[in-house]
């Protein structure tokens, strides 16, 4: 696409999976800092950039529902078509808030068109009277970080944020079922968010916030990848990166991840049995798993493809 940019006021891989995919350039801007002098400096960065830019075409993730507003106050002058790619958090209000719920729907009404991941979230913005389009993520392109890994190790690589919709408790115990089994279990994100001491685990890796190349390498060394949501429309992040590395994925038993993971993928309950079940079974069938993986990801990369064509066409008509 030409004279348009992404925005973006964290540091996450659909961003640049989206952008990679449209073509256009992305801006993070990821300031770490007290919550006021944060929106105060990414504000100011993100007016500088409009003002270089001069975009037609401005694509922004939601959440940052403050990012989004502050892109519709700015649009009558810029004058550019707003586009918001809204992740679970930029439909549903997470903390139940009728309030801030108001205030996501305002913004899916107001913005010239929104981006969602499943049907569901797509039905609720038209409902609002907004124009939504479906597109999931794009498989982000991790090849470089690929590395053989040793088949007789049973790794579990547990893909998460310590978030309230994750049930990692659970995991937790699951893997200390999988102990007498050799399973290795490991987590990624920040467990001290959540208060949790690695001293009381000691059947767990806590890898804690790596970097990229870290993570993905703790991705490809695996034989199994876990990521779990109590969240009913939540596509999880962990599962589109289990795909891209085609290691078998255990998955929450949500419609909307067996709608769109309909293939290499086990789906399990939240409770200790039904997810060391579910690990053993990919373990134990990773090669058929992968050989599905695969057939997935040719007609995802197509569809996906397909779907980011419309939107382009979308916005080549004036919207």
């Amino acid at each position: 696409m030409n004279n348009a940019i992404w925005l973006t006021w964290e540091n996450q891989m659909r961003n640049k999976s989206m952008a990679s995919a449209f073509g256009i350039p992305l801006h993070v801007i990821d300031y770490k800092g007290k919550r006021l002098i944060r929106y105060i400096v990414c504000m100011k960065r993100t007016l500088m950039i409009l003002l270089y830019e001069r975009p037609k075409v401005v694509f922004a993730q939601n959440p940052s529902i403050v990012l989004n507003y502050f892109l519709l106050l700015l649009r009558p002058i810029f004058r550019y078509s707003f586009i918001s790619d809204a992740h679970f958090g930029g439909i549903e209000a997470y903390n139940g808030s009728r309030l801030f719920q108001m205030a996501l729907d305002l913004n899916n009404r107001c913005a010239d068109a929104v981006i969602v991941t499943n049907n569901d979230h797509a039905l609720h913005v038209k409902r609002l009277g907004g124009k939504a389009f479906v597109c999931e993520d794009p498989l982000p392109d991790i090849s470089r970080y690929a590395k053989p890994s040793h088949e007789e190790e049973k790794i579990v690589f547990f893909v998460c944020s310590y978030d309230i919709d994750e049930p990692y408790t659970v995991a937790f115990d699951a893997a200390k079922n999988l102990m007498s089994d050799g399973f290795g279990f490991y987590v990624s994100g920040n467990y001290r968010k959540a208060d949790i001491h690695p001293e009381d685990y000691p059947h767990i890796h806590f890898i804690g916030y790596v970097s990229e190349s870290e993570f993905y390498a703790y991705l490809y060394k695996s034989q199994v990848v876990l990521d779990l949501t109590t969240k009913e429309n939540c596509l999880v992040c962990g599962a589109y990166e289990a795909m891209a590395a085609e290691r078998p994925l255990v998955t929450s038993n949500s419609e909307v991840l067996k709608r769109y993971f309909h293939k290499g993928t086990v789906f399990t309950e939240h409770n200790v049995q039904s997810i060391a079940r579910s690990i053993r079974y990919a373990y134990d069938h990773r090669q058929e798993l992968r050989d599905y993986i695969n057939e997935w990801k040719s007609q995802a990369i197509i569809d996906n493809n397909e779907k980011i064509r419309s939107i382009i066409h979308f916005l080549q008509q004036g919207g």
